[in-house]
């Protein structure tokens, strides 16, 4: 599955989802009067960022999520570990038994795991001899030179598209 495809089916989830349930934080400037009303400051100027596409919020979310609910196994960007081949199974067959979750939640999880799997992150700790790990965080085998190369390549592709978006020639 191909990037494109993967940032195409997050999108049409995260459309699925009204706008009022967007997370909504009081303005910068009312933040400051509540924690500081004394000292009258002007809210100094924001650069321009385009705001998170929704397919990306949505898979963070789903990262969250499998932190939340398997922290053994999802770390932090310092703990990210390479995952046991066929996690992904492993994952729906355990998130089918936890019934507390709802369906849409498990179905975030699952889909948020290809993009957790493709970060830059995870390409670099997948390295040769590296232990893999399953959803309780037990080791489950290692790296192959062959799965090491490919996250290399990888990597160098992430990097080398990103350069090319920072200045197009």
């Amino acid at each position: 599955m191909s990037n494109a495809s993967l940032k195409e089916q997050l999108q049409a989830v995260a459309d699925k989802f009204p706008e009022s349930e967007k997370k909504s934080h009081p303005p910068r400037q009312a933040r400051q009067q509540t924690t500081k009303p004394a000292q009258q400051r002007s809210p100094s100027p924001r650069p321009n960022r385009a705001e998170k596409p929704k397919w990306l919020e949505y898979a963070q979310y789903g990262v969250e999520l499998l932190r939340a609910y398997f922290p053994s196994c999802f770390k932090s960007t310092d703990g990210i570990a390479p995952l046991k081949k066929g996690i992904k199974q492993d994952l729906v067959k355990r998130l089918s038994t936890m019934e507390a979750i709802v369906t849409e939640d498990k179905a975030c999880m699952v889909k948020s795991l290809s993009y957790y799997v493709n970060t830059m992150s995870y390409h670099k700790c997948v390295v040769e001899g590296a232990v893999r790990f399953d959803l309780d965080g037990k080791p489950e085998g290692v790296v192959t030179a062959e799965e090491a190369k490919y996250s290399i390549e990888r990597t160098q592709l992430k990097h080398k598209a990103k350069q090319q978006a920072v200045s197009p020639e």
